[in-house]
């Protein structure tokens, strides 16, 4: 029995260590698929950053200043709301001598989330899930399923549009 266990362990053994290399090979094939993504986008990593903090301040102003359901109940007081927030992030930017398009492509996208993922939602914590969405949207480092990788580049890509350079 002892033979056994210890052919057992040496076998398990075994197998942990070719799938531990199995993982760093597909880790490995992972990055350099995203370098090549990264690059064939012109993706900077500044700009990651930059655009990731735009977003994580607006959600943060948007649930700090929204009034609640009884207060705000119409989609146009919802839209007002909106939009005041976005201004109010924009012209913050611009303290910093960063600026974007004022109602540009950007704008609009970021009207459309926000209406299905906030305004539309009655939902505890929506705002922690928003938080954490943008962040690891826009962490070169965070792993990325094929759809979240898409839904990056198509972010990025509307706000470099957007961005006066």
């Amino acid at each position: 029995m002892a033979v056994f266990l210890s052919f057992a362990y040496r076998v398990l053994f075994f197998l942990v260590i070719i799938v531990i290399r199995m993982s760093e090979n597909t880790l490995k094939e992972y990055k350099e698929y995203i370098d090549i993504v990264y690059k064939s986008n012109s993706i900077i990593l500044e700009r990651c950053e930059l655009y990731c903090d735009f977003l994580v301040s607006l959600a943060k102003l948007i649930d700090d200043t929204f009034l609640g359901f009884d207060t705000m109940s119409s989609v146009e007081d919802m839209f007002k709301h909106f939009t005041w927030c976005f201004n109010r992030v924009t012209e913050d930017y611009e303290k910093e001598r960063i600026h974007f398009i004022e109602k540009g492509n950007h704008y609009k996208y970021l009207w459309f989330f926000f209406w299905g993922s906030y305004y539309n939602q009655d939902e505890e914590n929506k705002i922690i899930k928003i938080v954490f969405y943008f962040r690891s949207l826009f962490d070169i480092n965070y792993i990325k399923t094929e759809a979240e990788l898409n839904a990056f580049i198509d972010l990025y890509k509307i706000f470099d549009q957007n961005l006066k350079k």
